[in-house]
């Protein structure tokens, strides 16, 4: 090795010459860059296809922190939450049902002609109204009840407003002695229309415009079972247990609640 003050500087010009040509053959790191507001929508139906209903939410929430009145993000945001809220209890499923409402609000305020808005208010007023007394869900029961009318006017096409409006008639048809006398207090009695027919009418278009969603087959068959309607209710009922669970973040909890349903059928 090289020990004159000569051969030291060459050696070390030759190392500074060798560390500088790796440099520049590595790759250089470049900053990330934000994702948009659409981006981060996509991320979050990637999220919502694996029933990840948390991480969903939060990828719609960063969207709208992106564009605070993007109807997209704030469509999605309702959904996830008012689907979120089922699997919460207490203070948090009420918060998280609150923030569904507020979003889907937001979305009817956005783009007040688009159907989807209006109906997604509907099913989170819908889900918020389990939270609430007798008299709270009356009072909710009108906004539902205009709320999904509206969306249907404008898109008769949406088979979750035909849902809606089939679960409106449902537990309106269904209400008990005390609940009727709020009714009587709170919407001047029960509405005109409402009816377990229209409630089985508004189920089979709700199914026919969507026939692989779990939900719809639950529930009607839920309204045939109360109707002491056994053979029809067990068709509806094997069907959401038949369909492959692709269609709502919660197929697996609906078809359990169908399959506790058929057993007790039986």
């Amino acid at each position: 090795m090289p020990t004159d003050r000569s051969a030291r500087t060459r050696w070390r010009a030759l190392a500074a010459a060798g560390l500088t040509a790796l440099a520049l053959a590595l790759p250089i790191p470049l900053p990330a860059q934000a994702k948009s507001a659409d981006e981060l929508v996509a991320e979050g139906d990637q999220h919502y296809a694996r029933a990840n209903l948390v991480e969903a939410r939060a990828s719609y929430l960063a969207a709208l922190h992106e564009s605070p009145a993007h109807y997209v993000a704030l469509c999605r945001a309702a959904r996830a939450e008012s689907e979120l809220g089922e699997l919460q209890k207490g203070d948090e499923q009420r918060r998280t049902r609150a923030a569904a409402v507020e979003h889907a609000r937001a979305a009817t305020k956005a783009s007040p002609d688009s159907a989807a808005g209006h109906v997604w208010l509907a099913v989170a007023l819908g889900r918020q109204a389990l939270s609430e007394g007798p008299k709270a869900k009356l009072a909710l029961s009108r906004e539902i009840k205009a709320e999904v009318d509206r969306g249907l006017q404008l898109d008769p096409d949406i088979g979750r407003g035909w849902h809606v409006l089939a679960m409106w008639n449902a537990k309106l048809s269904s209400l008990n002695m005390f609940e009727r006398m709020a009714a009587n207090t709170v919407l001047g009695g029960v509405p005109p229309g409402a009816s377990f027919e229209n409630a089985e009418k508004a189920f089979q278009k709700a199914i026919a415009l969507e026939p692989a969603y779990v939900n719809h087959h639950l529930e009607y068959g839920r309204l045939l079972k109360g109707m002491n309607r056994k053979a029809d209710a067990r068709r509806e009922l094997e069907k959401a247990v038949s369909l492959p669970p692709t269609s709502d973040a919660l197929d697996g909890r609906y078809q359990a609640e169908a399959k506790e349903l058929l057993q007790r059928l039986q």
